[in-house]
């Protein structure tokens, strides 16, 4: 297996679950949660990158290595290749970006996507999508090409006629090489990223190659509203 190192963008502010990071699950903070899934992975490096400090605090009360990073972020991407340029990693180091609201992301699912940067500039992963998640415009839908590209990331709700072969439900977590997040986070936003805010739609104005595979194992919901918290209090729970 090659080496990668995870990194875990984390931010205090949430406009749907203020303070989210921070939030208790059974009494382990939230970002605790997704960092154990990350150190219970092959990675051979772990952190959480952050603009604040109470989560800094936090995180290294658990034994969290931390990088704190600038406040002006417009994406978590951004914020890893802050990581990654002040800590000089090789431009062929692979990263993977866990985000700081998924703490049922499965180990599987993190060593899978580290392993698949061959011939693409990002990697990602996705799932069998349900008629209930077509029709919900909060969940992130990705159309797969013949050769496991992915052509488009949307939003929009659809009408199940409307389904097109290799339509998938978008799992958020991503993969690349520290030269394509240099690339990356070096471009402006596109107006189509700012438009839907989705940045992996940044990579398609520079022809960036998306690469994407079925989640080896299903993940349970990420923690975005007070419900989804709700939920995944339950799991965790019940496990």
């Amino acid at each position: 297996m090659k080496d990668f190192y995870v990194v875990i963008p984390s931010r205090l502010n949430s406009k749907r679950l203020p303070r989210k990071a921070l939030r208790m699950i059974h009494g382990k903070p939230l970002i605790q949660w997704v960092y154990e899934k990350a150190e219970a992975s092959s990675a051979k490096n772990v952190l959480i990158a952050t603009d604040s400090e109470e989560i800094a605090s936090v995180a290294k009360s658990f034994g969290a290595s931390v990088e704190m990073t600038n406040e002006d972020h417009k994406s978590g991407t951004d914020r890893i290749f802050e990581v990654c340029d002040r800590r000089n990693w090789k431009n062929d180091q692979v990263v993977v970006n866990l985000q700081g609201d998924n703490p049922l992301m499965p180990v599987e699912n993190i060593n899978q996507i580290a392993q698949m940067m061959d011939g693409c500039d990002i990697a990602t992963l996705s799932a069998p999508i349900d008629e209930r998640e077509m029709i919900d415009p909060n969940v992130v839908k990705v159309l797969i090409d013949p050769v496991s590209n992915a052509a488009v990331f949307f939003k929009r709700k659809i009408n199940s006629g409307d389904t097109k072969k290799g339509l998938c439900r978008h799992i958020g977590i991503y993969a690349y090489k520290v030269a394509s997040l240099r690339r990356f986070s070096q471009s402006p936003q596109s107006e189509d990223e700012k438009k839907e805010k989705l940045e992996q739609l940044r990579a398609y104005s520079l022809d960036m190659s998306i690469k994407v595979e079925e989640a080896s194992t299903l993940p349970g919901p990420d923690v975005d509203t007070p419900d989804d918290l709700i939920l995944v209090q339950s799991i965790l729970q019940n496990d």
